[in-house]
């Protein structure tokens, strides 16, 4: 696998920032509803990230669909139409699969860690048949749980997801667009976030404020389930629509960005006919 020097990591200034976030839009309007429906197939498959055994598979191979979404950005850009098969695409390519999964694994580990550590033993607290009515979507054994280990597990699950979209933002594209090694990704990501961290500061906080209104009405939508056993309909389309527009505008930033700071052309993709047929 080839490997990028470290001196063609480009430095940008923060204003690149909102450039990153407009363009991310103007890439969506290209194709809005082709790429809304890959973003919800996406969070769909995220679903089942809750579902035991399941759920650490879909972990696991989180790196791979979102080098898929990443990739569909890369088409709409080219003026392509991207199908729903662009998410399983990286799964197509050998080597680029094995490197993602490692990078998956070691995402999950750190999370995993952070996790237990921020816990440090709450969990054990809690009875086995909360945590199971929690896995089993009842929303009111979330009222029987100490608020004080719930404030604990949100911080610790915010943290575990900071860190490993911390290390997979650039060390994704970096496989797949440009055929790093895991190890060598990591590195290199690393050294561009710490490179350009005055417009990925600028994005991130521009993203912040976007989510602002999501959250809240998440906040709405569960306080509607729990007051009124019910959840209410228009809360919930509202959150099927804005979600995956949020997911959209991050991958789309992320794309642009990584765009920009290593540079992407036609040439580190690959021309596997079995990839051909899959986009077709």
């Amino acid at each position: 696998m080839s490997e990028e020097a470290p001196q063609l990591i480009r430095k940008l200034p923060a204003a690149r920032g909102l450039a990153w976030l407009s363009g991310s839009w103007g890439l969506i309007k290209r194709q809005p509803l082709r790429l809304l429906l890959i973003s919800l197939f996406f969070q769909f498959l995220l679903s089942f990230s809750q579902s035991g055994a399941i759920g650490l598979v879909v972990i696991l191979c989180l790196p791979v669909l979102s080098a898929g979404l990443l990739h569909a950005f890369q088409m709409v850009e080219r003026g392509e139409k991207p199908m729903l098969a662009v998410l399983f695409m990286p799964f197509a390519t050998r080597g680029s699969t094995v490197q993602l999964l490692l990078l998956g694994g070691v995402a999950m580990a750190l999370a995993l860690l952070i996790v237990s550590l921020v816990l440090a033993g709450q969990m054990l607290d809690i009875d086995p048949d909360i945590i199971l009515r929690i896995e089993q979507g009842d929303l009111d054994a979330l009222q029987l749980i100490d608020p004080q280990v719930m404030e604990s597990a949100v911080l610790a699950m915010g943290l575990g997801a900071a860190v490993s979209g911390t290390i997979t933002y650039f060390s994704v594209p970096l496989i797949w667009f440009r055929r790093h090694s895991m190890g060598g990704a990591l590195i290199m990501g690393l050294k561009a976030l710490g490179r350009n961290w005055k417009p990925l500061v600028v994005i991130g906080i521009l993203l912040g404020i976007l989510a602002v209104p999501i959250v809240l009405l998440f906040g709405s939508f569960y306080l509607s389930a729990l007051s009124e056993g019910t959840a209410s309909p228009l809360l919930a389309f509202l959150l099927l629509l804005l979600g995956p527009m949020f997911q959209l505008l991050l991958f789309g930033s992320q794309y642009l960005a990584f765009r920009d700071i290593f540079g992407l052309d036609s040439k580190v993709m690959p021309a596997d006919k079995k990839e051909d047929q899959l986009v077709a």
